[in-house]
């Protein structure tokens, strides 16, 4: 029952000139707080006292909403009345409404119905009044921690004490507008007084402690809460695991997720299914990404978004879980996605993190024969695979003839990859013993980076022989070699000592307009300094010409071995040892 009314008449104010109305809620507008003018009747000047408690720091009627003065926009009639639908409801209604009002967050109908009863129907302030504009701060516009916390203070000053209804209330507005500090002083005080925080009482301060970014609290919090079986409100932990996502805590957002699907809490929206798998799939977090497929995508709850299902292919790759790189691609294909590059490297790379190379290999002839260009960049993760055994490459040469014997036609990508690979462990007959083969398996034979292979094997093995007779070999192909071919020719014939030819291929690459790079032009320098080939410095000239910065005291070492001066006059620049530092 809300408390019985005092009369606060014109009579009143005659007998009691000095009665000083509640501080908060009784003062209406004609000063800045004070009661109503009611029939056109002034108020006589107030006691001294009366003056001090209107002209506070802060007030309710006089912070929250200047005085307890019909709202603009509401209908007053000319003796101050509000809105006749409010005016004329029963208190008890009116207290009803107002508790309604309140826990909806709408804090201009509250701060109306408080008007009214302050106003009309002579209600002294109270508990409930008082509650009611506390609960009403839950509202993101018109609530802020600082309000709260001048209720509060105004509440003291008046010896009124919250209850524990209204410590609840403040703690559903702290967790709107987070304060830590009061958030603990409403703790302690309920502690103080043995109230018993409520289930609800408890989701609100999980969610003022992630609103204030403290994710270890309330993350202890909740592990409290489930040892104790208090209830965890579906939307505390979809709170939770949002504010966990968005800053990249993927692993604790992951852990939730498990409590909720343990304990039983179905409640989980799609969408933020969606959101933990996109961010479990961005940052590889393997077992969240498995959570969500295996319970909402196999099931086919769920549809993920072309660009979820690439992290996810990609994560697949990296940890090598064929499985699900596989379900990745059906999923794509039901949505008649057309499988380019990418797609297929990704599940190559998925096949050779699990060590099934027949099914890897088999990936590269799919793309040949679905006419998806193979090349050195598609073969290269096979080929990182192979260089870690020296028995890798044959193998996968095997299998990759067994294939072209079933009528599969074999990238030579592929091949070249067993190549590059023999070449790189040092056995460069192996490279040519499956070069041999490899017209026999390959519809399309070898190709300009197969020479580049072998020519490459060449070089390291000192073989210019060899590599002569491959270069006579591309030429009867009628392969067009590349800058990369004549790079490598020059670098044989340097290793060789033959100097001559190294000039001649180098000439040779310049017409077709390539350009060595900057290892091989210092390299071919320093064999020409060596022999004092006179054309050595037109190789340093062009070499700067082209943007190319020669190595330290490189130029030095070439004026003063081919320009006329005298031997006393040589410095430590053109020494051995100078030249030594500045070509390799």
């Amino acid at each position: 029952m809300p408390p019985s009314p005092i009369v606060y008449d014109g009579l009143w104010r005659c007998l009691c000139p000095c009665f000083r109305p509640y501080k908060a809620l009784s003062n209406l507008p004609r000063a800045q707080s004070g009661l109503a003018i009611r029939n056109g009747r002034p108020n006589p000047t107030p006691c001294k006292s009366s003056r001090i408690a209107q002209l506070r720091s802060y007030s309710i009627a006089a912070d929250l909403r200047p005085s307890f003065s019909p709202i603009p926009g509401t209908s007053v009639s000319s003796s101050g009345s509000a809105k006749p639908s409010l005016v004329h409801l029963p208190t008890r209604e009116l207290y009803e409404r107002l508790r309604n009002d309140a826990a909806a967050g709408r804090h201009e109908e509250v701060m109306k119905i408080v008007n009214i009863l302050i106003r009309d129907r002579r209600e002294r302030p109270n508990i409930t009044l008082y509650s009611a504009i506390l609960h009403s701060f839950v509202s993101p516009e018109d609530g802020t921690a600082g309000k709260v916390r001048k209720v509060l203070e105004e509440m003291r000053e008046e010896g009124i004490e919250p209850d524990a209804a209204t410590c609840h209330h403040v703690l559903e507005a702290l967790a709107v507008h987070p304060d830590y500090l009061l958030r603990s002083e409403i703790l302690e005080y309920m502690k103080e007084r043995w109230f018993t925080l409520s289930d609800r009482g408890h989701n609100f301060i999980i969610a003022g402690l992630l609103r204030d970014r403290l994710f270890e609290q309330a993350l202890e919090n909740i592990e409290s809460m489930i040892q104790q079986r208090v209830f965890i409100a579906p939307w505390v932990y979809d709170m939770a695991m949002y504010f966990l996502l968005d800053y990249r805590e993927v692993e604790e957002a992951y852990q939730l997720a498990l409590l909720r699907r343990n304990s039983g809490d179905k409640s989980m929206s799609h969408t933020l299914w969606m959101q933990l798998l996109d961010s479990a799939s961005k940052f590889h977090h393997v077992e969240g990404v498995n959570l969500v497929w295996n319970s909402q995508i196999i099931t086919s709850h769920l549809k993920p978004p072309t660009g979820t299902c690439l992290n996810v292919l990609n994560m697949a790759a990296r940890n090598g879980d064929v499985k699900l790189a596989t379900d990745v691609f059906r999923v794509l294909a039901e949505r008649q996605t057309v499988f380019d590059q990418h797609h297929y490297e990704m599940l190559l790379e998925a096949y050779l993190n699990a060590k099934d190379l027949d099914a890897a290999l088999s990936v590269l002839v799919i793309m040949q024969e679905a006419r998806i260009k193979v090349d050195g960049g598609s073969a290269n993760p096979l080929y990182n695979y192979l260089v870690q055994d020296p028995l890798r490459p044959m193998e996968a040469f095997d299998i990759l003839q067994s294939l072209e014997h079933s009528g599969r036609n074999v990238p030579t990508a592929a091949i070249n990859a067993c190549m590059q690979a023999s070449v790189q462990l040092g056995r460069l007959e192996e490279a040519i013993e499956i070069y041999k083969a490899l017209h026999t398996i390959s519809r399309t034979g070898p190709n300009t980076a197969t020479f580049n292979i072998l020519f490459q094997g060449c070089h390291k093995a000192r073989r210019k022989e060899l590599a002569m007779f491959l270069a006579a070999e591309m030429i009867q192909l009628n392969i067009t070699p590349d800058a990369l071919t004549y790079d490598r020719l020059v670098l044989v014939c340097c290793y060789a000592n033959d100097v001559e030819d190294a000039f001649l291929y180098y000439e040779e690459m310049r017409v077709q307009g390539h350009v060595p790079r900057k290892g091989t032009f210092e390299i071919l320098i320093g064999k020409g300094v060596e022999a004092e080939d006179p054309r050595t410095p037109a190789i340093l000239k062009d070499m700067k010409s082209l943007g190319i910065p020669p190595k330290k005291n490189l130029e030095a070492i070439i004026l003063s071995r081919f320009t006329d001066v005298p031997a006393a006059g040589k410095d430590e620049s053109q020494s051995p040892d100078a030249l030594s530092e500045a070509v390799p």
